[in-house]
């Protein structure tokens, strides 16, 4: 009975996931539609059956980032509402651990080092295998992510980071907590709902690995901005790894790529160390 108990709680932590899907698919399906009125009204001729599915594919993969951009400004609202009134009006742990400004310094530093050595791990495969990584590399173009202007910005920088943390540290944390009252569960199961969300197996990897470490910030400080500050630190140097790997000669590129993997993953070892161990709260001991 017990076992079920944690199994239904598990289903219970994934449905804000659902959610989250279903919320893209329908910030898609909004943005599409939007395209195709607009469209449509330009033309006179009426096009075929094949015409207007080619059309609506061609939209749907052009205006990808205003259906990325949408749907966070939709999840902000609906998470936001739901984390404010389900857990944000109850007090944190009294014993709970203070951030000092340099714990915050070093949160930042944490999340370039973790997006060095993310896009390093993904460039040895591509080196290696590249043909493992081209689905993913041809969707994050026709997405318009991998593209530099204000709206990816937006996305990418303030928006994901704002609204992702509020749903999985947010909300599925704490319902992860009811699966069991051990942390690394809990920190486990929305982890994976973070990887689960992404929609695809490359970026919901290394998305389920960045998961336990935003989830080890917040079950050490118990704050939800900690959380986004090192999400946003993370995806806002995503932006300038590109060129500044760039700035290295190509025939170096292997070297290169393995020397920053390895110094990246010493730098994240000394941050989790200067941070310190998680402190254990009265409410799970």
């Amino acid at each position: 009975m017990k076992s079920l108990k944690k199994v239904g709680w598990f289903i219970v932590a994934m449905l804000p996931a659902v959610l989250s899907f279903l919320l893209q698919v329908g910030a898609g399906l909004l943005v599409l539609v939007i395209y195709l009125v607009l469209e449509l009204s330009h033309r006179q001729e009426t096009l075929s059956t094949d015409a207007l599915i080619n059309l609506a594919l061609n939209g749907y993969i052009e205006n990808a980032i205003y259906s990325v951009f949408l749907y966070h400004v939709i999840g902000i609202f609906v998470f936001g509402l739901w984390y404010y009134f389900a857990y944000g009006r109850k007090n944190r742990p009294s014993d709970a651990e203070k951030p000092t400004i340099a714990k915050a310094a070093i949160i930042i530093w944490l999340g370039i080092c973790i997006q060095i050595f993310t896009s390093c791990a993904l460039g040895l495969v591509q080196i290696f295998n590249p043909s493992l990584l081209q689905n993913y590399i041809d969707m994050m173009e026709a997405a318009g992510i991998a593209d530099v202007n204000l709206i990816s910005i937006i996305s990418v920088i303030i928006l994901a980071p704002i609204g992702e943390e509020l749903l999985c540290r947010g909300i599925i944390f704490r319902l992860a907590g009811k699966v069991s009252s051990r942390f690394w569960i809990a920190n486990i199961v929305q982890a994976f709902a973070f990887g689960a969300i992404h929609a695809n197996l490359i970026q919901g990897t290394y998305a389920f690995f960045m998961g336990l470490a935003l989830g080890y910030i917040y079950g050490k400080y118990h704050r939800i901005w900690l959380c986004m500050l090192l999400h946003a630190s993370i995806n806002g140097s995503s932006l300038l790894t590109d060129a500044y790997f760039s700035l290295y000669p190509e025939k170096y590129n292997i070297l290169v790529t393995i020397a920053h993997t390895i110094i990246s993953l010493l730098l994240m070892v000394i941050c989790f160390k200067f941070l310190g161990k998680r402190k254990t709260l009265v409410e799970e001991a």
